[in-house]
């Protein structure tokens, strides 16, 4: 019973930070986009939803171009004599995903389909990176 209840306060606990996170506004701009993301990974191989598939990375750019105006949560834990450098570095891999964005839209444009849904695996590792680089995890 004492791991019982053990295990239900750790996941509590949990959900407590997810939820704090995703309501810090990173966290909500980034919310719309991993949906919007998320269905386009899935269906991007669908010809039938090619005009579907355009309008998600139009609500990606958008998103992409919100969440580049705000700042990660780890910002405030950052020195001010680092915090311009931090910033710039956060823009600038927010604009390496915009750029891949670019190039999904650009390959189903061009009906290769294959080739937008491959780009997805160096936006994988561009998150991958990102969330180490700013620390996304760490409020979780």
């Amino acid at each position: 019973m004492k791991r019982l209840f053990t295990l239900l306060a750790a996941l509590t606990l949990g959900l407590n930070f997810v939820h704090a996170e995703d309501e810090s506004p990173l966290g909500k701009a980034m919310s719309g986009f991993n949906k919007n993301q998320k269905l386009l990974k899935k269906q991007v191989t669908d010809p039938a939803k090619k005009a579907d598939n355009l309008q998600l990375i139009v609500k990606i750019k958008a998103s992409l171009e919100e969440c580049k105006k705000l700042e990660p949560s780890w910002t405030k834990k950052v020195p001010a004599a680092d915090k311009p450098a931090f910033l710039a570095k956060f823009k600038e891999q927010m604009d390496d995903v915009a750029k891949s964005y670019a190039t999904i839209e650009t390959a189903i444009k061009a009906d290769k389909l294959d080739e937008a849904k491959a780009v997805f695996e160096k936006l994988a590792d561009q998150k991958e990176k990102g969330h180490k680089d700013f620390h996304a995890d760490d409020d979780k």
